[in-house]
Parts: structure tokens; C-alpha cells; sequence
């Protein structure tokens, strides 16, 4: 279950990624080098940047370090304090830039995020809170098994140490304690339910067509999510 939310999560990320770069690319193309001046404290002199035909963040960073460098007046500090500060504006411009999704206007891409926003969207915060919730058991898991695997048969646990026998039997206890508890609050019935709702995967809608109908009526979810899983708060 925790590989189909994964699965799910990458998919919205996969076909977020490609709308928010170029969204990044094309602000940076606007923002002229001059303004990296204020980025870097003043500490950093632009002109001759420009008279090498540099004129935007972007530029810069299509540039790299070395290419500028390689600019008459250009010194290696200078092209460090340019690549360091426009990389600085770059993520600043990610943090506020939203990828918009337009049903008077859509297109592949974003009909594509739609549908894989779709599948989280229809399983709901209780699907992604259990699979969270599966994370941390599977964690406990993991810790509580590594120190109780000498009590998986009596030789191992004669050729232990005493301080591994003794961590091997709390070990033990703290399982049966946890497995009792996942057993009380029905786990493993909300890890399959969590399962088949995410199974409903974007196969059955392949032309987004229901997607872009159920974005329109509850798009606030839509976009909420999509910052979620981006990382990027609401703007």
C-alpha cells in the first residue's frame, strides 16, 4: 500500500515538475542580472556580464560558472557571486510560482497532472494519513525486529551477548504490544481500504475529461494537494 501511495505521489510530482520549470525559466528570463546586485549585498558588479551579452538570471544560469568566467573583466570570484546569487533567485521564484490549471484552456500536460492529482484527490486525506501512518509502523518495525532477531532461536540467543538478550526480549515484548495495538485500531483493514482507493488509478480516464469536469467543482482541493505534494504553499 505504501508503494501505491508513493507511486501516486510521484506521479503528480512527475508531471507537476516539467510545468513549474518552465514557469521558473521563463520569470528568470524577465529578471534582468542587474538585480542580482541586491542579491548578492551589492557585492557584485554586473556590467561586465553585460557587455558579454548576459542579461537575464537566466542567462546566467544557462551559462554557468566557467562560461562566465571565460568573459573579458570576469573574474572567478565575480562569476561564483553570479551563478551563487542566481540560483538563490531561482529558488525564491519556485516558492511563489503556481502552476495554474485552466479548463477553458487545457492542454496535455496539464490535463496529465489533473488526472494523477485525480487518483489522491478521490482517495482522500484518510487514504494519505494511513499510508503515513504506515510509514512510522514499518519504521518501529524495522527497529524492534533488528534487536529481536536473536530471539529468533534459542543458539542465536545463547551465542549473544547479555546486553543483546536483554534488548532481544524487550524487543519481543514491544512487538507483541505493537501488533495487539495495530490489531485493536484494525490496521491492516484501513491499509486495504487505503489500497483500493488508490487503486482507482488514471487508466480509466485517459482523456481527463471526468478530471477536468471534478476540478471544476472542487478545485480548491485540487490545488491544495498539489501544494502539498510540490511542497509549496498555497499562493
Amino acid at each position: 500500500m505504501l508503494s501505491r501511495t508513493n507511486f501516486a505521489v510521484e506521479a503528480v510530482r512527475k508531471a507537476w515538475a516539467p510545468l513549474h520549470r518552465e514557469l521558473v525559466d521563463r520569470e528568470l528570463g524577465r529578471i534582468p542580472v542587474a538585480r542580482l546586485q541586491d542579491v548578492a549585498g551589492g557585492r557584485l558588479r554586473t556590467e561586465e556580464l553585460e557587455k558579454g551579452g548576459v542579461r537575464t538570471v537566466h542567462d546566467v544560469l544557462d551559462a554557468g560558472a566557467w562560461s562566465l568566467g571565460q568573459f573579458p573583466g570576469v573574474g572567478r570570484r565575480t562569476d561564483e557571486k553570479a551563478v551563487a546569487a542566481a540560483r538563490r533567485t531561482a529558488d525564491d521564484v519556485g516558492e511563489v510560482m503556481t502552476v495554474e490549471m485552466d479548463a477553458d484552456r487545457p492542454e496535455p500536460r496539464t490535463t496529465a497532472l489533473l488526472v494523477a492529482l485525480r487518483v489522491l484527490v478521490e482517495a482522500g486525506p484518510r487514504a494519505r494519513n494511513v499510508a503515513e501512518a504506515g510509514r512510522e509502523l514499518a519504521a518501529r518495525l524495522e527497529l524492534l525486529l533488528t534487536d529481536a532477531a536473536p530471539a529468533s532461536g534459542w543458539k542465536q540467543m545463547l551465542d549473544a551477548g547479555r546486553e543483546q538478550r536483554r534488548r532481544a526480549l524487550a524487543a519481543v515484548a514491544e512487538l507483541r504490544l505493537l501488533l495487539d495495538e495495530a490489531e485493536r485500531e484494525s490496521i491492516t483493514q484501513q491499509f486495504a481500504q487505503a489500497s483500493v482507493d488508490l487503486l482507482r488509478g488514471p487508466d480509466s480516464d485517459p482523456a481527463g475529461l471526468s478530471a477536468w469536469v471534478d476540478f471544476e467543482t472542487r478545485s480548491t482541493e485540487y490545488y491544495s494537494l498539489l501544494a502539498e505534494v510540490a511542497g509549496h504553499s498555497p499562493s
